[in-house]
């Protein structure tokens, strides 16, 4: 039976040969690589993986840009690196995320009706105003003052812990942050272990705060496993964004965006502790029920 991956892997193949927003040359790659991945685009034909709104007046290259965010490349997709703009795989989280949220930032009400599913208490949506530039959602958010990762540069999108996507809503209780996450295909061996010194000590003392989620919960180690490892990251910087009233929240959440079909990553304990701790939990989502993410 296919896995979850090789059909959507399918899935891209048939929308770069049928759809009317991809260019025939761009459904033509002159590359070997290219030639035998049928959801790669032509190399130079980067953007038409752009929802073709955020095309027109290179609108998301340009939000992009302005904020110094870097564009996810990949090696096993023989992406031109000298090239600033999107990959070429259409397997993207990336892409899909920028796809997905930019257009609906410019559509009254339309972000608040999404998160309006998730909390029925979301009012409104708040714009972001940071560095001069002011937008209802932002991409690659390592939050205000630095990243996480004490020394490290502050680039977004690159080496330091970031988020997909923040959005902050005004709701009946105060001003909320939604840090989103967003995958695709993704999924992450069971049993392997991230943790060195160095990164339990970018992260150790945030995790063992008072103000942390974690507290007393687990010890660090047994989240140093993905997808809990990039989640635990992830819900230090919304800690700390409420500790600091970044931005005016007193709230904030970690919402996870996965495909329903993608089992192997919602319905996989990658990390052995946690399991033998937590035996009646066995999805990550019922991990989220803890309120840790």
């Amino acid at each position: 039976m296919p896995s979850y991956r090789q059909e959507a892997e399918k899935r891209q193949a048939r929308f770069r040969a049928m759809s009317s927003t991809i260019s025939l040359e761009s459904r033509d790659p002159s590359d070997s690589r290219g030639q035998r991945t049928d959801y790669l685009l032509a190399l130079s034909h980067e953007t038409d993986n752009l929802y073709p709104t955020l095309r027109e007046r290179d609108l998301a290259l340009n939000f992009f840009a302005e904020r110094s965010i870097k564009w996810w490349k990949g090696s096993g997709s023989g992406d031109d690196t000298s090239v600033i703009g999107p990959t070429r795989s259409m397997m993207s989280s990336q892409v899909a995320c920028v796809n997905f949220l930019l257009p609906l930032a410019g559509m009254d009400g339309a972000l608040a009706a999404v998160l309006h599913a998730v909390d029925d208490d979301v009012k409104d949506i708040v714009p972001i105003e940071h560095e001069g530039n002011t937008s209802l959602v932002e991409f690659e958010w390592i939050g205000l003052g630095g990243p996480l990762e004490e020394g490290e540069a502050p680039t977004r999108g690159k080496y330091v812990t970031n988020i997909d996507a923040l959005i902050v809503a005004e709701t009946t209780f105060g001003r909320r942050a939604y840090l989103v996450e967003w995958k695709y295909t993704e999924s992450y061996p069971i049993g392997k272990h991230k943790g060195n010194s160095r990164r339990r000590r970018h992260y150790s003392h945030l995790y063992n705060a008072e103000s942390s989620s974690f507290n007393g919960i687990a010890p660090i180690d047994e989240l140093l496993y993905e997808p809990f490892y990039q989640l635990m990251r992830q819900r230090l910087l919304a800690d700390r964004m409420v500790a600091n009233r970044e931005l005016g929240v007193t709230d904030a959440k970690v919402l996870a965006v996965v495909p329903e079909g993608n089992d192997v990553y919602r319905k996989r304990i990658t990390s052995p502790p946690l399991a033998a701790r937590f035996p009646e939990l066995k999805t990550v989502s019922a991990e989220n029920d803890t309120g840790w993410f």
